[in-house]
């Protein structure tokens, strides 16, 4: 299989996604191909802003998955794009847009498992939580031993989120961490331990300057990786919420 299709809804101007758990993990071998790829999550209120102009709306136009996290969202992307009819590779202004992504050349071997006619997710189903899809791309980057670096939350809490990643995921390999509130003197050291350690994907979590803005500001200082950011995903990590 040399692409993944999925379904995606224009909802007010801006672009929801809505693959499956086997598309998000078969996405997450895809992108083994040398570029930058970005997962965001909005709720309720990051709708509202990426449907104005500015960074954060020129962010979530760009990423690669713009994932609708809250049940309100998910139903209201649903009623708006439902009467619409499909339009293939097209944006309206509000209906469905059938999405292409093309498998990495050296992984496509994990992507046997994926049927290429698969249906993709579609509005009135469940809204995104961040853990489980993280936990789909790890799952699948662990069967190949992929890497993650860390970024967010105090340092107590990083590593215990890491300490529970490595019990959960004993394959995968956590090759970097910084704490979210770090230094803004310590930031270069940080991004030339990113950029070294060529992590297949960066989380990124709560204390970091600019919240999620943190990721489009510091994507150059790595060639290819997955990033996702969610404002409380370490704390989740860590068993704290």
């Amino acid at each position: 299989m040399d692409t993944i299709e999925i379904t995606s809804a224009v909802v007010d101007g801006v672009r929801l996604d809505f693959p499956t758990e086997r598309q998000i993990v078969a996405l997450a071998s895809a992108w083994d191909d040398d570029a930058n790829h970005q997962v965001c999550f909005l709720r309720d209120s990051d709708f509202r802003a990426a449907g104005k102009q500015g960074e954060y709306a020129s962010m979530i136009a760009s990423a690669d998955l713009a994932l609708p996290s809250s049940a309100t969202l998910f139903k209201y992307a649903a009623a708006k794009a439902a009467g619409n009819r499909k339009v293939s590779g097209r944006a309206g202004e509000n209906g469905m847009v059938r999405r292409f992504f093309t498998a990495g050349e050296r992984r496509r071997e994990y992507l046997a498992s994926l049927d290429s006619a698969e249906e993709s997710a579609v509005p009135g189903g469940t809204a995104y939580a961040p853990l489980k899809t993280l936990a789909c791309f790890l799952s699948a980057l662990e069967q190949r031993r992929g890497s993650v670096f860390l970024v967010g939350g105090s340092l107590p809490i990083l590593q215990k989120a890491e300490q529970h990643m490595r019990s959960t995921f004993p394959e995968l390999r956590v090759v970097g961490r910084a704490a979210g509130d770090y230094r803004e003197d310590d930031e270069l050291a940080i991004m030339k331990a990113l950029q070294k350690s060529t992590p297949d994907m960066i989380v990124v979590g709560s204390l970091v300057r600019g919240a999620e803005l943190w990721i489009p500001r510091h994507m150059h200082c790595t060639k290819s990786g997955i990033f996702l950011y969610a404002d409380s995903i370490m704390e989740i990590l860590a068993g704290r919420r």
